[in-house]
C-alpha cells in the first residue's frame, strides 16, 4: 500500500508547490513527490474532483490523503487572509430547494437531518498539524459574491470557510477506506466580491510553510 496522496483541485495550486513537475501529467495520474508520497490534480468543483479522485484511488491504494488548497473565510469566522485552517467537517452549502417566496431551503431542512461529511481524526496527525485551528467548511458550486450570501451561509450551516471540493473529498475518502485530511489557507473573505483583495500566492506560501513542509 502506498503511503500518502497529496491532492489539489487546481493546476495553479499544484504548480505553486511543484514547479518542476507537469500539472498536466499529475491530472492524468498522480506523480511521485517524495518517497511514499504521490501528488495529483483532481479538478475544480465537486463533480470533476469526485470522479478524478475516485480514479486515482482505483489506480493505486493509499493509506491517507491530504487535500491542500485555498478557501474563502466568512466575515464572522474570526479567520483572516493568510490563516491556515484544518477543515474537519463539510456540508454542501448550496444544496436544497427554492420556496415559492424565492427563499432558499437548505437540504438538511428538507430531509430533517444534519448531513455533514467528516475527515479522519486529527488525533492521528503529527502534533504540529493537529494544532492548526479547526474550521467547519461549506462546499459550494457558486462561490459567495455578496456580504448577504456570506452571512447567510455562515449562519445557516454554522460554517467558517467555503471551497468547492471539501465534501466530495471526504465522501470519496470514506468510500475507499482512505484517511482524509483537509488543510486550506484563507485567500479571501467570502463577502462582496473584490478580486483585488485576494492574496492567493500569500495563502499558498503559508500553506506550504505550515503544512506541506511538515508532512
Amino acid at each position: 500500500m502506498a503511503g500518502t496522496l497529496l491532492v489539489f483541485a487546481s493546476r495553479q495550486e499544484f504548480n505553486f508547490f511543484f514547479k518542476g513537475v507537469s500539472a498536466v501529467v499529475a491530472a492524468s495520474t498522480p506523480v511521485v513527490a517524495a518517497p511514499s508520497v504521490d501528488a495529483g490534480v483532481a479538478g475544480v468543483g465537486a463533480v470533476d474532483f469526485s470522479a478524478n479522485l475516485s480514479r486515482f484511488f482505483s489506480q493505486k491504494k493509499y493509506e491517507r490523503a491530504f487535500l491542500l488548497g485555498i478557501c474563502g473565510a466568512y466575515p464572522n469566522s474570526g479567520f483572516q487572509v493568510g490563516d491556515v485552517v484544518r477543515v474537519d467537517s463539510e456540508v454542501i452549502a448550496d444544496m436544497g430547494a427554492q420556496g415559492r417566496d424565492g427563499h432558499f431551503i437548505p437540504w438538511h431542512t428538507l430531509v430533517s437531518k444534519d448531513i455533514r461529511y467528516k475527515g479522519a481524526s486529527p488525533l492521528d496527525l503529527p502534533l504540529c498539524l493537529g494544532a492548526i485551528p479547526e474550521a467547519a467548511g461549506g462546499t459550494v458550486n457558486c462561490c459567495t459574491g455578496t456580504q448577504y450570501l456570506g452571512n447567510r451561509r455562515e449562519s445557516t450551516f454554522q460554517i467558517q470557510v467555503e471551497s468547492m471540493e471539501g465534501a466530495a473529498f471526504f465522501a470519496v475518502c470514506k468510500a475507499f477506506g482512505v484517511s482524509g485530511y483537509q488543510f486550506r489557507a484563507v485567500s479571501n473573505i467570502a463577502t462582496d466580491r473584490d478580486e483585488s483583495s485576494w492574496k492567493i500566492p500569500d495563502a499558498l506560501a503559508a500553506l506550504k510553510t505550515q503544512v506541506l513542509d511538515k508532512l
